[in-house]
């Protein structure tokens, strides 16, 4: 007897282009109750032959072969011992030829396409004409289609098939192959509305007077009942998403029972607008002029509320059904709300992908305001502010990720301390988030046509400050394989847990629940606008407010040490990283109206802020140099935030081995307003989610230049990828040979701010 690898064989597989028989249910419909459910794993195609035996009683046989624009197969019949064990005898055999006319010559009004069917079974032949039962429209849910079996007990298994119903609502096509108490092969079907990722059905077997008799509506029989779930395509024999409890008994007989997990046996369903994630399916937008599919407010982490408030993020629960992702979610709460809605429950990211399969290269964006404010939703006239839409079209898979903000995301608070194994500490619950997100993308990006190897994060001010936290937090390791870090400080002196615990002290206080019985409980009952109109947290990276700020702690559990001394110790990341800065990125975070307007002023305010080098400081940024004692000031801040600490960064890191690369950002825009205020601090954020509308030539170039250049980047083309494109020269302390970046051109930069950078290493490490 011919040995048959029932299902198992199909695993191994490789992937084929497409082929001229569709997939999906195939019918007669000059016959009753006869039909093929095709499918395909790779170059292999392969289903089931659903017919009547000799008694018309229904009957399935095996179809696997390789996927030609004609396939030929042998027809096997299997059937299953009283031990259990099924095995295969070949039947017959079945060869499928597209035509465009039935051979009997009778018409098929409205069939989309015809197969002459030819096929032998126990040595009767036959020739039928088939052609497809459901619509071509697939609904979202349409992701679940395929063959799912049990890999532990092959020989049965469910064939589903979700489609657009004439109400446009989604129904489902369900066929369970099986045996009955004799062991001889049996189907039964099901039909059910909705979009429930668990479905309970009723079977039904249908039975015919005579196979080969003239048309009539066969009788149907309920056998059973099933009840499946059906939520992740790419998860194995998960019992928590997909699983099957199965009690299907024929014609009277002890019924086929199991309880079983499922795994997807045919290739997952490619459905544009739809994904699928370990939460189950969900249903995007296609932008019509692009094709680019954008996927709004998808959820990575339970809602930390209640007593999940300071606590480390938990991961997503399976949803029950269907999700829509075609609006934007909201914001973490903050101080300074916009017109966006906010809500605690804001664990959630967006997702672009292009229209092409991929897999593509996959940027993470991490948005910036000061680990304090702002969103991925952040809004910008009629769009969002970071529209993903851009780098979709040049071939990569967007993402950009929500994470809590200010106290409730970096709060550290000595009552949590040893609350969680989870997090034995306590603060950084915003970075936390940020790893959480970087864990879904791992876990689900492959269904948005991303490559988990290829994950590039990246952000700007304090998405930027948290890509450098990320490249030396331990949990984060391995989640991406590239950085970039944008006007973000990799800080060589973050506070201590010590530190945070004694802020953490004094916002309990202020909050009210110094003196309560149970302070943690205090505080979680507090809401998001109690808690900030008790402490209003400020963003100052100018250090001139009296006002609480919140942001990373070294904790000894999510940071062992400081970003900064991680890149330099060697126990960062071993990512290539792209870091740079704007040339003037303090003009807007510290607007000189803050800042003294005169030259004794300014001289009084250097003397009270460093009083031990105060004249040297003066000889290094004096007054005279500039146009104003405030713009003196704002460039003094310029080194101290943001240049010298890049170019330590980058020096360190390249010192390990690492590629590197060192960016200046120079462009001024000319409309009024903003020329004065040069390259500002965000500037950056213009450009690579633009250009603007009606910006100049020149800004529209520099935009088009940097976005290539960092989609070159996460792609891993060695920089520049582009011919017309001068080369970027590798970061080394020896030389440091930056890049300027400037609507006039892109030119190499020898040791950007050098002579400053060198005035306050003599004094302090930034």
């Amino acid at each position: 007897m011919p040995r048959f690898p029932l299902f198992v064989a199909l695993l191994g597989a490789s992937l084929s282009a497409g082929a001229a028989v569709e997939s999906g249910l195939w019918y007669d419909r000059t016959r009753d109750g006869h039909g093929l459910d095709l499918h395909r794993q790779g170059s292999v195609l392969f289903g089931t032959f659903y017919t009547y035996d000799a008694r018309n009683a229904v009957e399935w046989l095996w179809i696997q072969t390789q996927d030609t624009d004609a396939p030929v197969s042998a027809l096997s019949r299997f059937t299953r011992d009283v031990a259990g064990q099924v095995s295969g005898t070949e039947v017959g055999s079945i060869s499928l030829t597209p035509v465009s006319a039935c051979p009997d010559g009778i018409a098929r009004p409205g069939a989309r396409t015809l197969l002459r069917m030819d096929f032998v079974l126990d040595e009767r032949p036959a020739t039928w004409c088939v052609e497809p039962l459901l619509p071509t429209l697939r609904p979202p849910m349409a992701l679940l289609s395929g063959a799912w079996y049990d890999p532990a007990d092959p020989g049965w298994g469910l064939m589903t098939h979700a489609y657009s119903g004439s109400d446009g609502g989604t129904q489902t096509f369900r066929i369970v192959y099986f045996h009955d108490r004799a062991g001889r092969p049996r189907w039964a079907f099901s039909v059910t509305p909705g979009d429930a990722l668990t479905q309970s059905q009723t079977f039904y077997t249908p039975y015919v007077e005579c196979t080969d008799c003239s048309l009539s509506p066969p009788l149907t029989i309920p056998i059973g009942t099933a009840t499946s779930t059906l939520s992740e395509p790419l998860a194995q024999a998960d019992r928590d998403r997909n699983h099957i409890e199965l009690s299907l008994a024929f014609e009277g007989e002890l019924p086929f029972v199991k309880s079983a997990p499922l795994a997807m046996l045919s290739n997952p369903l490619r459905v544009p607008g739809a994904a699928a994630t370990a939460q189950g399916p969900v249903a995007g937008a296609v932008v019509a002029s692009t094709g680019v599919e954008r996927y709004m407010n998808i959820p990575y982490a339970q809602p930390p509320l209640g007593d999940l408030r300071w606590r480390a993020p938990q991961p997503a629960v399976l949803r029950s059904h269907l999700a829509s992702a075609h609006l934007p979610g909201v914001e973490c709460p903050q101080p300074d709300p916009g017109e966006e809605a906010q809500s605690e429950d804001c664990l959630q990211l967006n997702v672009w992908r292009p229209s092409t399969p991929g897999p593509h290269p996959v940027m993470v964006w991490i948005h910036g305001g000061g680990l304090t404010n702002g969103s991925s939703v952040q809004r910008d006239n009629d769009g969002l502010l970071y529209d993903g839409n851009y780098y979709a079209q040049r071939g990569i898979v967007f993402v950009s990720i929500n994470y809590r903000l200010g106290l409730l995301g970096f709060l550290a608070q000595r009552d949590f301390v040893g609350e969680a194994v989870d997090h034995p500490q306590t603060g950084n619950y915003g970075l936390q988030d940020q790893v959480a997100a970087l864990q879904w993308v791992q876990r689900n990006i492959t269904s948005f046509g991303g490559d988990p190897a290829r994950v590039t994060i990246f952000g700007e001010s304090a998405g930027g400050v948290s890509a450098c936290a990320l490249m030396s937090a331990p949990s984060a390791r391995g989640l991406f394989h590239r950085a970039i870090v944008q006007s973000g400080n990799c800080l060589w002196s973050a506070p201590t847990l010590a530190t945070g615990l004694q802020q953490g002290d004094r916002v309990t206080s202020a909050a009210g629940c110094a003196n309560a019985a149970d302070r943690r409980a205090c505080l979680r009952a507090l809401t998001p606008a109690q808690l900030m109109a008790a402490v209003p947290p400020v963003v100052d990276p100018a250090g001139f407010s009296d006002g609480e700020s919140f942001g990373l702690v070294v904790d000894g559990h999510v940071l062992a040490e400081s970003p900064g001394r991680s890149l330099a110790n060697g126990n960062a990341a071993a990512v290539p990283l792209i870091i740079g800065v704007n040339d003037d990125e303090t003009t807007t975070l510290v607007p000189a109206i803050t800042l003294p307007g005169t030259v004794p002023g300014y001289e009084a305010a250097i003397r009270a802020r460093f009083p031990a080098i105060a004249e040297a400081v003066l000889q290094q940024y004096p007054a005279s140099a500039y146009p104003s004692p405030q713009r003196a000031y704002q460039d003094l801040l310029d080194d101290l935030l943001f240049v010298c600490a890049a170019r330590r960064a980058a020096a360190d890191h390249a010192d390990r081995g690492h590629p590197t690369y060192h960016y200046v950002l120079t462009e001024i825009l000319p409309q009024p307003g903003l020329s004065a205020l040069e390259t500002f601090h965000g500037l950056d954020i213009a450009l690579l989610f633009g250009p603007r509308g009606g910006a100049e030539w020149s800004e529209q170039a520099l935009s088009e230049r940097m976005q290539r250049t960092w989609v070159d980047f996460a792609s891993g083309i060695e920089l520049p990828g582009s011919s017309d494109f001068i080369t970027w020269p590798r970061y080394r302390r020896e030389t440091r040979r930056s890049i300027e970046f400037n609507g006039a051109g892109v030119v190499p930069m020898d040791d950007y701010r050098r002579n400053q950078c060198e005035f306050w290493s003599r004094y302090v490490t930034l």
